[in-house]
């Protein structure tokens, strides 16, 4: 395909994703060829628009100039986002390319309102179409021009997982639906005595806000802060609990600053036993196995169980029948009991549903409280309650 060749010519290592210098060329070389064609585009379609004096044609163009813009802004983003961490952002700037991402929505959605009115001022003031044969043959032509940079977008945004690419994507499909409209029209207007190209043109404008609207939507999400991916989770899961030392992990929280900058933390549950080297051991080399194979900077607390005691598992299994008869609770996790001269102490941590206020789980807190004191008198209970924030529990 034209495409792998492209990448195969312009990006070296480009089997190399995971390397941001090979990101970011990944990144130049979508954006280069969206500034190049889009600006061909644009050329074309202005002068035949003028020719037969259409103005859904008109619109099409400048919605291909504002392509022009986004491919700029795409590429401003991958060169910033290509930046190393530095004193002030020691994360690095991966999160510029979801900012030059939804700079490019707000672009396509003001473009959109642009044409809107102008379409529905050409309602009000209608104007002939001229029919021009090779006019229509040369915006079929684009048509295919735009399906294969929705193609060329969508197979790189998926190789390096890039927000700007994928959005890139979705408007060159957009603009396809946008000159198909274009074409009907032109067909039509000779025809017909409604003005075909003013609805048209108003039609193409709502596409290309439509489109704009749902590329914001989707590039917000990870600057706010979204779930990671199920497969993802289940893939640190399935790593780390591949060590045989190492029982149970949950509070799994991801922290995504941009493709390529994943950082993570969760707790992972190891038998009291073991000496503290060896767990320490154990450990490290769970993060770095996570890091090799996902690219994921993982950090991981080390919460030691008392695993090999009948007595604490008996009580354990008391604990979670006790608690579960409660529908809003989820898990319970870290569980240990203490004892000295004094006092006895089982000490562990309840996970609720995230919907529940600080009211209803302090009163939760207190009934758990209450009927596990009426069940285990010799005890004294110390329960942290969190809220599902975590991915795994």
């Amino acid at each position: 395909m034209f495409t792998d060749f492209l990448i195969r010519k312009f990006i070296s290592d480009y089997k190399n994703i995971n390397n941001p210098q090979v990101r970011k060329q990944y990144g130049y070389l979508g954006s280069f060829v969206g500034l190049f064609s889009n600006i061909l585009l644009f050329i074309v379609k202005l002068i035949l628009g003028f020719m037969i004096n259409s103005i859904s044609l008109i619109a099409d163009s400048f919605n291909n100039l504002s392509d022009v813009g986004s491919s700029a802004v795409a590429l401003f983003g991958f060169k910033l986002a290509g930046k190393p961490p530095d004193k002030e952002h020691p994360f690095g700037h991966g999160r510029t390319e979801y900012i030059s991402a939804l700079i490019i929505s707000l672009i396509i959605i003001l473009v959109g309102f642009e044409l809107l009115q102008s379409s529905f001022k050409r309602i009000v003031e209608p104007a002939e179409i001229f029919f021009n044969l090779v006019g229509v043959i040369v915006l079929v032509i684009t048509i295919g021009v735009k399906l294969w940079m929705a193609v060329f977008n969508k197979k790189l945004g998926k190789i390096i997982q890039s927000k700007s690419l994928a959005a890139t994507a979705v408007d060159s499909l957009s603009d396809v639906f946008a000159t198909s409209c274009v074409v009907i029209s032109i067909i039509l207007s000779p025809l017909l005595s409604l003005p075909v190209d003013a609805y048209m043109g108003i039609l193409v404008a709502l596409a290309i806000m439509y489109s704009g609207i749902s590329m914001a939507r989707d590039t917000l999400n990870p600057l706010l802060g979204q779930a990671p991916e199920p497969e993802l989770v289940q893939k640190v899961e399935e790593l780390v609990l591949n060590f045989d030392c190492i029982e149970g992990v949950h509070d799994l929280i991801i922290h995504d600053y941009g493709p390529g900058r994943t950082m993570a933390t969760l707790h992972a549950e190891i038998s009291a036993n073991l000496p503290p080297l060896i767990s320490h051991e154990i450990i490290d080399e769970a993060e770095r196995k996570v890091a090799n194979e996902l690219n994921v900077l993982l950090v991981i607390h080390m919460d030691p169980l008392n695993i090999h005691c009948e007595e604490t598992n008996e009580i354990r299994e008391k604990i979670k029948d006790n608690l579960f008869v409660h529908p809003s609770i989820v898990s319970f996790h870290d569980f240990r009991i203490i004892q000295d001269a004094q006092k006895s102490c089982m000490i562990f941590d309840v996970v609720v549903e995230e919907t529940l206020s600080n009211q209803e789980i302090l009163s939760l807190k207190d009934k758990i409280k209450d009927h596990l004191s009426s069940v285990f008198p010799d005890y004294v209970f110390v329960i942290t309650m969190e809220r599902q924030h975590a991915f795994l529990h």
